[in-house]
């Protein structure tokens, strides 16, 4: 099968592992972020002219550091699953409000349904009800850090493939 008919993920899982922890030292090796077509998004310039990064980068930053073994690869289908189970949640919460779902019962009928949708776990109790609070705030919130985390790694596999491309043109 040629490379082109390879899904994406498939091809990326074949490149060498990267460390999530590359992508702090490309951020610093980067002049100007808000120049990159990736990251620009997530710098730019406050009113003075100063810059700026979107506060969900140090957050995503602190996180890939505090998990020693992350791999890019990993960060990135984290980043897709939490994007994925918002989605779903989405869904499925405007389903179940359609059908007249009393607002009690949601979390309860979320975990039924799928442990991946409700907070199932005895550590999510906080969560849970912060997100039955405000469901599109907590699940925004959420989709935009996975867009970060998936930006940074994405950015830091690219790094290292085209690290591998450019060394195989000059052999």
């Amino acid at each position: 099968m040629p490379t082109g008919d390879v899904p994406l993920l498939e091809r990326l899982a074949q490149l060498p592992a990267v460390p999530v922890s590359d992508v702090q030292a490309l951020l610093e090796a980067l002049e100007r972020p808000n120049l990159d077509p990736i990251l620009g998004p997530l710098f730019g310039t406050d009113d003075d002219g100063e810059p700026t990064v979107n506060p969900l980068v140090p957050a995503v930053l602190q996180l890939f550091q505090s998990r020693e073994h992350l791999t890019c690869y990993a960060a990135l289908l984290e980043g897709l699953t939490g994007i994925w189970n918002a989605a779903v949640r989405a869904a499925v919460v405007a389903r179940l409000r359609a059908a007249g779902l009393p607002q009690d019962d949601l979390l309860l009928k979320l975990q039924a349904l799928s442990p991946t949708l409700g907070f199932a776990s005895e550590n999510d109790r906080e969560s849970a009800r912060e997100w039955l609070a405000d469901p599109f705030t907590q699940d925004a919130l959420l989709v935009q850090q996975c867009i970060v985390r998936l930006l940074l790694a994405l950015r830091g596999m690219a790094e290292a493939r085209a690290q591998t491309l450019t060394q195989a043109s000059e052999g």
